[in-house]
């Protein structure tokens, strides 16, 4: 079984810490090739006109890395990110999915008498690498 604390979110291969979930969103958008030829059926091509990944996490604040990220330097553009699997197979490597992402949202907020918790979005920008687990 696979469990949540092990898919880990990572920048330069440091974790970022904190983190208690992530969600992985793909979205490829269809190219409609649907013509009267058709007879009404939809045909789509097999390409995409365009793919993206969206990473959204959330957690608790454990240090500034992510704040510093976000109000202390211009670009938003997060190089070397890397989502690390929990290996669920008989791998003994876990799968990853690495690239260059966008930053797009940040909120962090704490209660009176609670941590200080915070919400992220990330955006693929360019081509990922997905690298499946690895049979042992």
């Amino acid at each position: 079984m696979a469990v949540g604390r092990k898919l880990k979110l990572k920048k330069n291969a440091t974790v970022l810490a904190g983190i208690r979930t992530k969600t992985l969103s793909y979205s490829g958008e269809s190219i409609d090739l649907t013509s009267d030829e058709d007879l009404g059926k939809r045909l789509l091509d097999a390409d995409a006109a365009q793919e993206q990944i969206d990473i959204s996490f959330d957690g608790i604040a454990k240090d500034a890395t992510l704040r510093d990220l976000v109000l202390g330097s211009s670009s938003k553009l997060l190089e070397d990110i890397t989502l690390e699997f929990p290996v669920i197979t008989s791998g003994n490597t876990a799968a990853t999915l690495a690239g260059d992402f966008r930053l797009t949202g940040y909120e962090e907020g704490g209660t009176y008498n609670d941590a200080i918790t915070f919400s992220g979005t990330l955006e693929s920008s360019g081509d990922w690498t997905y690298t499946p687990e690895a049979a042992p």
